[in-house]
């Protein structure tokens, strides 16, 4: 009986410690896979449920500041539970006879943990055929596409999400042409494994096709007397006795939102009030007030250098009815605001800073046709301290036309665009302009000549240019990516075509009137990429590219005003130059000094005077990733340059900027900051490490991404 209790106990004693020894807490230091030749490491890591633990300097802030995160420890436990998710993953994207397995090892002296995953892919299998059964009896043209939207790529590998998606994809579509009910019944895939192919059938319920029979409204808030029902209808664009879609219904809901009349506004189909093959609509609403104030505080890096202003807009709801919002705003942000509100004067040029007034009409039909349209009225001064002041009176007809579902584009819009540019320079800024062009054309003049000669061509220069400019637009975009706000994955790309003053240029002929500016085709691509290198929706990388044109087709090239040139630099440009620093200097003019008027002299100094070229090319390389908690990080590679016209275009004047940044991901937008180094400047070659940092370097904020 000792003997027993001896034992017993000798066995209660080694639990004990094993049980001490299980209750370290190892640090879970690092994840490796081993074999994955066909899916990377990163997507893999998203796969799994453990992480490796973060560092000591996150640990260190989450435990004292709470923004950082908490140490991960291991668990051996959970490695089976592991093990399932990555056989199933493999599963999912065609490698049916993958295996996986696992081992860990423990570092008593270091207190961590690293886990390795051995994996064995084998062969994929690849996609032979998808059929889509049960939809015999319905429209021949929406079988087609249904049978459209089914058809593979053979060489394409097995993937459960494309037929999820195409499953999801077929489902919508049918519930948007009346099959309230359609879903997909089973979805059975047939693997060769001879072959190694795949074979899909999809079995679809369509259910009947169902009518609209009656749209009931409920009407709440503080301004519901003062939205009739026939508008909110006619907003909806929801009628009886037409084929429910349920992408109509949630168009109408966004409609009724993109008004800003309503606070809440809800559109669905009454699903248990369906009468045969009847459905009736819901639209439930809360409008708001009819009267809106809008106080605002700016803070912007405008021309490179901290702005503070004030801001105020005012806004009347369902202006003469028909969802019409008539909105006045005002603005003026400056280094010194009091100072810039002391001297408005067009003349003083004492500040640096600007101010706007705007009043916006904007309506959601045109005609009784869906399209929004808008125009506004505005004014606007620039004061650019010693330099120049410009003064910009304009109007603008927009509109930005409803596209239907299933198309490519995104968005779809056009304008009128009417501006009077009055700009006001200083006599030192044109003499410093003057000087450095004779400079430029003649190295060898001596310098107090040069002085002499452009302080004397200054002062009897005119400082003042006026300009009109008329301008139809229309702006294409594409947006394909995942997220608005932190793309990841896709592409976007949009396209502005413009031609100037081509109408009034017309008039002037049939009413025989001189016209005197310059005619002019204008376009400007932007495009960003988000390859899925990561495949994570925490880290990105994208490559932007943007290139653009002023062709002058009649008239002189110097005549194109300022506010239309391109420049570069910024915040969202070539991050290591100023905002609008990279444009031709005026020794890039290619002219004949000997045969020059000095009118025409006098005029093309004035109007080159003013920054930007007819040429750009800029484009981006930059990798976001989350650092710890909400901060993340950034580095990134700018090049880019405006040049005069795309003749003078030479890859050697392409400036180029290396740098890195900080993000806060509010939850909203991202808050960034940024450090630009300029690695290579045409206007001054040499190594960057062989120049002071206040010469390389530009520090920029900004709100939301570069790109």
């Amino acid at each position: 009986m000792r003997f027993f209790n001896f034992f017993t106990l000798l066995f209660f004693l080694f639990i004990s410690i094993c049980s001490a020894q299980d209750s370290k807490l190892f640090e879970l230091e690092s994840i490796e896979f081993i074999g994955n030749d066909n899916i990377s490491t990163s997507q893999l890591s998203e796969v799994i449920g453990i992480k490796e633990s973060p560092g000591n300097i996150s640990q260190f802030l989450n435990n004292t500041l709470g923004l950082g995160e908490e140490a991960i420890y291991f668990d051996s436990l959970t490695l089976n539970d592991e093990i399932t998710r990555l056989s199933n993953f493999y599963f999912n994207n065609g490698f049916f006879n993958a295996y996986i397995n696992s081992e860990y090892a423990l570092d008593s002296a270091s207190m961590s943990a690293s886990v390795k995953f051995y994996i064995t892919e084998n062969v994929p299998s690849y996609f032979k055929k998808i059929n889509v059964y049960g939809i015999e009896n319905i429209n021949n043209e929406y079988k087609k596409d249904i049978q459209q939207f089914a058809l593979v790529d053979t060489t394409e590998r097995y993937s459960q999400n494309k037929v999820l998606n195409l499953n999801s994809k077929v489902s919508t579509y049918l519930r948007d042409q009346g099959f309230m009910f359609a879903k997909i019944d089973s979805t059975i895939i047939y693997v060769d494994t001879l072959y190694n192919k795949v074979d899909v059938d999809i079995t679809l319920i369509t259910g009947d096709r169902y009518k609209i029979n009656e749209l009931k409204l409920e009407k709440a808030g503080a301004g519901k007397d003062y939205v009739s029902d026939e508008l909110i209808y006619e907003l909806t664009g929801l009628k009886t006795d037409e084929y429910y879609s349920e992408y109509n219904a949630k168009r109408g809901q966004s409609k009724l939102y993109s008004t800003n009349l309503f606070n809440i506004a809800f559109v669905d189909a009454v699903a248990e009030d369906t009468v045969g093959t009847e459905v009736p609509i819901q639209i439930s609403t809360n409008i708001g007030s009819m009267h809106e104030f809008t106080p605002e505080i700016i803070m912007n890096n405008e021309d490179n250098v901290f702005n503070l202003g004030l801001g105020f807009g005012f806004s009347k709801k369902n202006f003469l009815g028909g969802a019409r919002n008539l909105t006045f705003s005002a603005s003026i942000a400056s280094q010194n605001i009091l100072e810039f509100i002391k001297n408005l004067s067009v003349s003083d040029t004492s500040v640096i800073g600007y101010s706007d007034l705007r009043l916006i009409m904007e309506q959601p039909f045109l005609f009784n046709e869906p399209i929004d349209t808008r125009i506004d009225v505005y004014s606007t001064l620039q004061k650019r301290k010693d330099e120049y002041n410009t003064t910009l009176l304009g109007t603008k007809l927009s509109f930005n036309f409803e596209l239907p579902p299933h198309v490519y584009l995104n968005s779809f819009s056009t304008s009128w665009n009417y501006e009077k540019l009055s700009v006001l320079y200083q006599e030192s800024y044109l003499e410093k302009i003057i000087n450095d062009l004779i400079e430029q054309q003649f190295p060898d003049f001596p310098p107090e000549e040069r002085d002499s000669i452009a302080a004397e061509i200054a002062s009897e220069m005119s400082k003042t240019t006026s300009s009109n400019n008329t301008m139809i637009s229309v702006n294409l975009g594409v947006n394909k990516t995942d997220n608005l706000m932190f793309p990841t994955k896709d592409y976007k790309i949009s396209v502005l075509l413009a031609n100037a003053n081509f109408i009034s240029y017309s008039l002037s002929k049939i009413f025989n009137y001189n016209f005197d500016r310059p005619l002019y085709f204008k376009w400007l691509l932007r495009s960003a990429l988000f390859p899925r290198i990561y495949f994570s929706n925490k880290n990105a990388f994208g490559i932007k590219f943007v290139i653009g044109n002023i062709n002058v087709y009649k008239g002189h090239e110097s005549a194109v005003p300022y506010n239309q040139r391109y420049t570069a630099g910024g915040s969202n440009s070539v991050r290591g130059w100023e905002s609008r620093e990279l444009v031709p200097l005026p020794g890039d003019l290619n002219f004949d000094y000997e045969n020059l008027s000095p009118a025409d002299l006098e005029a093309i100094l004035l109007d080159q005077a003013t920054p930007g070229g007819l040429f750009l090319m800029e484009g981006s390389f930059e990798t976001r990733n989350r650092l710890i908690g909400n901060f993340g990080g950034a580095l990134f590679l700018d090049y880019g340059n405006t040049w005069v016209n795309a003749a003078s275009f030479r890859w050697d004047e392409i400036a180029v900027a290396i740098g890195f940044g900080f993000r806060y991901y509010t939850g909203v937008i991202p808050l960034r900051l940024d450090f630009g180094f300029k690695l290579y400047d045409p206007r001054n070659p040499g190594s960057m490490f062989d120049k002071p940092m206040g010469e390389i370097l530009q520090i920029h904020f900004g709100i939301g991404e570069a790109f």
